[in-house]
């Protein structure tokens, strides 16, 4: 392993990951430099984005056939922020010469393939406008530098060597990694699974299929194969879908039996994802207003509410498509037995409702899943025997808090220890917030935000949002739970007290850092999601430069 020996090279701005909603920050900074040239200002231009794939991907793993968006074009990285801009899928269709065409379809939602191939062709307009971009560098250590800089570590993820980068500012917008469920977790540590690649997160689906089928299927001795589809969201119903068209290409042998598709969920039977016109107002950049300012009871009960727009809930095309599957497998196999049909049936989606799965074990010399379920209504007991797993279970979103984790000073100033494990919650601060800031002191500001031509702010007036005011720790935070404090602009809020950063209070964090995509809690369901994707962009950057 070897790294660069030479002082790190300066950048204005650095930003983790180069995926939608960095490319919409930087989308956003273009727009920003061509504004400054006419009004004879200037905005920092010294930018750069690390991103660990070798080249601009979005999804790839779901990249299905006839898989469609959820949402409208309209919710690009740059409409709702500003309709003018180049960047919008509108100026992507143009440039296309396909305007018309898709107008014609009288859709407005795109396929996944057209709008990741937009996403493609954003990366590349701003890569043109003097944007930096480094493909190929996973970050793998953040930490403040002694100037309260921050210094950024990453590693080619070809040839391992290490670079530093120093930041004046930094915008984390990791996106999700794998949830896998913890009675999985152990399989993935098998050797003989991972060269398989018998057990994978929907996440990995379409990358990993080809060599999946490759392991099970076997020419010369064919049998009929069954996989294990683990979630009931949009995700795993895509998947069960796909793998039982590959399936039908696949050929059993003389068995009588077919190839089975076996999707286990918990609930007693799919979810439709609420997509009404009221139930996605939720998603209005305006909301991220409200669902910001309200107390930590309200925010939770609101997201409960409305979980069903998103979590967990299949497109109710795609619920519709699924049971006319199920339904013609029934009038295939009726057919079958009044004809006494002996050919081996089409492969066959199942629906294991009410099942928690107890436990799994690997047989390394069959390669087979055991499969123990509980049925949760009537408690009985059944095993199963799967060839292979996906895992269509959701994303978590803690990168940020493992890079805060790893750093020897930077956590410190947020109240993130390495020496700790509990857990961290994002809190949205704002004074006039009472019942999130009742284990803070009110913050000290400096004089440049706290004094007006009227006197000090009142404790119950909201402090200007380009400002963010610095949390104070009073004595011992919730044991159970660390607070880490963000701005209604996505900003991190460093704690200012000497105890926790061993920094004196002239010693304060130069930077700024932003994060993205991982704010739901404090800032709206819309957060993990396309929606917002532009405003928050703008939002972002106007921060950003608001001293420049």
């Amino acid at each position: 392993m070897c790294s660069d020996s030479s002082s790190p090279a300066i950048y204005d701005l650095v930003g983790l990951g180069f995926g939608p909603s960095n490319i919409a920050v930087a989308g956003a900074i273009v727009e920003r430099w061509g504004s400054d040239l006419k009004n004879n200002e200037s905005s920092s231009k010294n930018l750069l984005f690390l991103e660990k794939n070798t080249s601009f991907q979005w999804h790839p793993g779901m990249l299905l056939p006839g898989a469609q968006m959820q949402i409208s074009f309209m919710k690009d990285l740059a409409t709702l922020r500003s309709p003018q801009s180049p960047l919008t899928f509108l100026n992507y269709l143009h440039s296309q010469n396909r305007l018309s065409a898709f107008i014609n379809r009288g859709s407005t939602t795109p396929s996944r393939k057209e709008f990741a191939d937009y996403l493609g062709w954003a990366a590349r307009y701003v890569e043109q406008q003097g944007v930096a971009v480094h493909y190929g560098q996973e970050v793998v250590g953040v930490d403040e530098d002694s100037d309260g800089l921050i210094l950024v570590t990453s590693r080619n993820v070809e040839t391992g060597k290490e670079h530093v980068y120093k930041a004046r500012n930094l915008i984390v917008s990791p996106g999700g990694s794998a949830r896998i469920p913890n009675v999985v977790a152990p399989l993935l540590r098998e050797q003989s699974v991972i060269d398989r690649s018998t057990v994978m997160h929907s996440s990995r689906y379409r990358i990993c299929r080809d060599k999946l089928f490759q392991s099970i299927s076997s020419p010369s001795s064919p049998q009929p194969l069954r996989i294990a589809v683990i979630g009931g969201g949009q995700s795993a119903a895509e998947v069960a879908i796909n793998l039982r068209d590959c399936l039908s290409l696949i050929p059993t042998g003389n068995s009588p039996t077919g190839h089975q598709v076996d999707m286990i969920i918990r609930k007693g039977s799919l979810k439709p994802s609420d997509d009404t016109p009221f139930s996605n107002e939720i998603f209005d950049p305006e909301v991220t207003e409200t669902w910001f300012g309200s107390t930590q009871s309200g925010r939770e009960r609101v997201k409960a509410e409305y979980n069903s727009t998103n979590y967990s809930v299949v497109n109710p095309r795609t619920i519709e498509q699924l049971y006319e599957i199920i339904y013609d497998q029934k009038v295939d196999s009726a057919i079958a037995a009044r004809r006494q049909d002996k050919s081996t049936p089409s492969p066959v989606i199942n629906i294991c409702a009410n099942s928690s799965i107890i436990s799994i074990n690997h047989n390394s010399e069959s390669n087979a899943f055991s499969f123990t379920i509980v049925n949760s209504h009537t408690r009985e007991v059944i095993e199963s025997k799967y060839d292979a797993i996906v895992c269509a279970t959701g994303y978590i979103r803690t990168n940020w808090v493992d890079l805060l984790r790893q750093s020897k000073q930077l956590g410190k100033r947020f109240g993130v220890d390495s020496s700790s494990r509990v857990p961290v919650r994002l809190v949205p601060f704002a004074p006039r917030i009472a019942s999130d800031v009742t284990s803070i002191t009110m913050p000290e500001l400096s004089p440049t935000i706290s004094e007006t031509s009227s006197g000090l702010h009142s404790p119950l007036t909201p402090i200007t949002s380009s400002q963010p005011a610095t949390p104070t720790v009073e004595g011992n935070v919730d044991q159970a739970e660390q607070k880490v404090y963000i701005s209604r602009q996505y900003r991190l809020l460093p704690l200012s007290s000497a105890s926790s950063s061993g920094k004196t209070a002239d010693e304060e964090l130069k930077a700024k850092i932003y994060v993205q995509g991982m704010e739901e809690s404090t800032h709206g369901l819309s957060d993990t999601l396309l929606s917002v994707m532009g405003p928050r962009a703008g939002e972002v950057v106007e921060d950003l430069f608001q001293d420049d």
